[in-house]
Formats: C-alpha cells, structure tokens, sequence
C-alpha cells in the first residue's frame, strides 16, 4: 500500500501540494490543526507538514517523535518555528553543535 502525504495549515500555504496527489486539510488554528491530525490514520501517512502557524510543539509531539509530522514555513510565516525545527533536525543528523 502506498503510503499518503498530507499537509494541514491555511490554504494558501498549502493548496498548491494538491497538485501533487497530496491531501491537504485547511485550517486556521492550532485547535483545528490538532483535531484535523487527530482524524487522520496517521499510519496511512508517509509524511504530514503543518504550518508554523498552527503548529503547537507540545500537542503535536507525539506525532514528531514517530517521525510523521514537521513543521514547514507558511507564505506568511514570520515566527520561524519551522526553521528552527527544520536546522535543529539537520544539526542532529549531522552531529554539528549549536
């Protein structure tokens, strides 16, 4: 069975991945994006982004230690949640402190 790719956030950050074959699910905060993720089988699914924006660490840990979840920017992204996320996982992989 192959595997799903998902991406939850505000539309137009994520529309475009429906081009893809991607399944995208439109939200607008952290509340929904929790509930949108708690609906999905979350085994059916290679990978699932979520935007900054709606991303909680805490509430989505779960999700990010089985390695199914990771935070992308967002077209109005200015926390740099995702970024940091995205170098702190590089610096692992690489051994590189910071």
């Amino acid at each position: 069975m192959e595997k799903k790719i998902g991406f939850i956030g505000d539309s137009a950050s994520i529309e475009f991945f429906k081009v893809f074959g991607a399944e995208i699910f439109p939200v607008h905060t952290q509340e929904e994006a929790f509930s949108a993720i708690g609906k999905l089988n979350i085994s059916e699914y290679a990978m699932v982004f979520i935007t900054e924006e709606v991303f909680d660490r805490e509430r989505f840990q779960r999700y990010m230690m089985d390695k199914k979840l990771l935070v992308i920017p967002s077209l109005k992204s200015k926390e740099g949640k995702g970024y940091q996320i995205v170098e702190e996982l590089i610096r692992k992989a690489t051994g590189m402190k910071g």
